[in-house]
């Protein structure tokens, strides 16, 4: 009995320890997100949308915007606005073959109100809009 609670009690330590070195990482390295919408394969070219978000916290170091169709090659143009207002962005036309995915975007640096959503979407296909929320 001894000898289980004492291995017991080193996983507890153990986890304990990566826990915490596991949360300094997180506060060092950038944050990410990525949420996407739509699908690749819809018949009306809209494809799938995905909005791609880099930063820590509040601050946003980059934002992008890809789209995948594998249903028709296409040309569009994307967009991209934050929800409090601290800008926004707009790509130059893109052109695709069926299947390959188009990324497109811009090195941000500046912060966003905490709460606060990014949005991405391609000009042809407005109500296909991929967000993530920014959060501290």
């Amino acid at each position: 009995m001894r000898k289980y609670l004492a291995v017991a009690a080193a996983a507890v330590l153990t986890g304990a320890a990566l826990t915490g070195s596991a949360q300094a990482a997180e506060n060092i390295e950038p944050m990410s997100a990525t949420k996407c919408t739509g699908n690749a394969g819809m018949t009306d070219g809209s494809g799938s949308v995905c909005i791609i978000v880099k930063g820590s916290g509040l601050k946003v170091d980059s934002v992008h915007v890809s789209k995948k169709s594998n249903n028709r090659a296409w040309t569009d143009y994307a967009r991209i606005e934050f929800s409090d207002g601290s800008g926004s962005y707009m790509s130059g036309t893109v052109s695709a073959a069926r299947t390959v995915t188009k990324t497109v975007g811009t090195n941000w640096g500046l912060k966003a109100a905490d709460g606060s959503k990014v949005c991405g979407w391609w000009a042809k296909f407005p109500n296909k809009k991929a967000c993530a929320t920014i959060h501290k």
